[in-house]
């Protein structure tokens, strides 16, 4: 009896453990704890948008400009083809305020739209909407009109009455170039045609018959620009050698028509600034901002890299590093005001359909 009573303890005491393994793990966010802010649980309303359909891609961006509040958004996409009706996109786009008041949601203008990046706060008159891809919206979600779609699917910024998109080419796995586009505030294109900036000069391209050419190039993960400086931080990715390089340029050099991200040198770092990385994913989840990023890493780390503000991209110190969760489906968005004010990261669980804020740690 006394060894029956004794296996159930042991029993129950594994029970117990595996639960609160479980709960540590995955909820609430192990390291950031102590930093919860606030959560809302955005079931009902995704319920709502679904129908209850599976599967549903989410996308969670937050988006800021000097003296406009800023915006947290949440794309739910559930499937959008049926065999009988043909392709009817579904997907919503919810806006939050940066305390995650839900402030409304929108839809498309018709089916056949859909929403994407780039996003970004956008210019239009005398002030500013949202832009989600090739669609503009208000500052709460209302419908303002569509755009002749650029293709182009990398990052946006807003400088003075101008919007700029900066992108590698379209179905390029990586590359050695990036393209950029441009509209006013009356969503004229600035450009005739979808511009290019090197990435590096063309003696230093290996050669197109190179076997291997379509992998030796980069990928764009990630830009900021300063509104003060009118300088613009693009962060890349170079898969092949498994690192991020970062490099700087002002705006009018980076869309002069003869700017150069990377010049050639002979060894690294380079004019800008390199690191190695262990990367581990084709397009790594990168986070970038005016003073630096955060990579989040398939083994439950997120690491934030600084550099100096000005000048040439030199790395501050030792990364930091702070544990997370290994899930590859929770969706991150940091808020990082220039104009100053609290700084925040959100992070979005499809798996609870909850959205938490978290208060600055780094």
């Amino acid at each position: 009896m006394v060894s029956r009573q004794a296996a159930r303890l042991a029993t129950l005491l594994g029970l117990l453990c595996l639960a609160g393994c479980e709960l540590f793990t995955v909820s609430p966010f192990p390291g950031y704890v102590d930093m919860t802010d606030i959560s809302i649980d955005l079931g009902s309303r995704i319920n709502a948008i679904t129908a209850g359909v599976t599967p549903v891609n989410y996308d969670l961006n937050v988006i800021d400009q000097p003296g406009l509040p800023p915006r947290v958004l949440l794309l739910v996409e559930p499937p959008s083809s049926d065999p009988t009706l043909g392709f009817d996109y579904k997907g919503k786009l919810i806006f939050m305020d940066e305390d995650l008041n839900v402030l409304g949601q929108a839809g498309t203008a018709s089916s056949l739209d859909y929403f994407s990046k780039p996003y970004s706060y956008a210019a239009e008159g005398a002030g500013y909407n949202v832009l989600a891809g090739y669609t503009v919206l208000g500052p709460s979600g209302s419908l303002v009109h569509t755009l002749t779609p650029t293709t182009l699917e990398g990052f946006a910024f807003t400088y003075g009455s101008n919007n700029y998109i900066f992108s590698a080419p379209a179905g390029q796995y990586a590359s050695f170039d990036l393209n950029f586009a441009a509209y006013d505030n009356n969503w004229g294109l600035l450009f005739s045609t979808v511009q290019t900036l090197a990435i590096i000069p063309q003696s230093a391209r290996p050669s197109t018959s190179d076997s291997n050419y379509a992998n030796l190039g980069y990928q764009l993960v990630g830009l900021a620009y300063n509104s003060t400086t009118t300088e613009i931080t693009f962060v890349l990715s170079e898969p092949a050698q498994g690192r991020i390089v970062a490099a700087r340029l002002d705006l009018a050099t980076a869309t002069s028509g003869t700017g150069v991200l990377l010049p050639a040198v002979a060894s690294w770092p380079v004019a800008g600034s390199s690191w190695p990385l262990s990367v581990t994913v084709d397009r790594p989840e990168l986070h970038a901002d005016a003073n630096g990023f955060f990579l989040v890493q398939r083994d439950g780390w997120m690491t934030r890299y600084t550099w100096t503000p000005t000048g040439t991209l030199v790395q501050v110190g030792s990364p930091l590093q702070i544990v997370g969760d290994r899930s590859l489906d929770r969706h991150y968005g940091f808020l990082l005001p220039q104009s100053g004010g609290p700084q925040y990261m959100y992070r979005f669980d499809p798996s609870s359909r909850i959205l938490t804020r978290y208060r600055r740690w780094w």
